[in-house]
């Protein structure tokens, strides 16, 4: 899958990981993404964000995520920023969980394989207009 903007490389990202599909997600990933978590960890590469999501996923069941509030802070012909809040919920171990944040996306265009994400950072808190 090759996405032919930000807009769409976060869309398509975001339905991947909804319906855990990682061969999708990772498809949308540069080599060395890195992702930063409020939970204070850091992720460098899609073997490392592959066994993560995979591993998740075993626990959480009826998994619900969405994207609310996006700002593109940046786009330029090679490189894009966006900033958004999101919200996600689930069911582990009969229990419900959730949680929401903000986040920070930066993608790039890679020849060939068109826009990828190259990193996320989530913290606690919200983002809004």
């Amino acid at each position: 899958m090759s996405a032919i903007s930000p807009q769409i490389c976060t869309a398509d990202f975001t339905a991947a990981l909804i319906g855990r599909d990682i061969d999708e997600a990772l498809a949308l990933l540069t080599d060395d993404v890195v992702f930063f978590y409020s939970n204070g960890t850091a992720i460098r590469g899609k073997p490392a964000f592959a066994s993560t999501m995979t591993s998740s996923w075993k626990l959480i069941e009826d998994y619900k995520y969405a994207t609310l509030d996006s700002t593109w802070v940046s786009q330029s012909e090679a490189a894009a920023a966006v900033i958004y809040s999101f919200a996600w919920s689930g069911v582990v171990r009969d229990q419900e969980v959730s949680g929401s944040g903000r986040g920070t996306r930066v993608f790039c265009k890679a020849p060939g394989a068109g826009w990828l994400i190259a990193h996320e950072h989530l913290s606690a808190g919200q983002w809004g207009p």
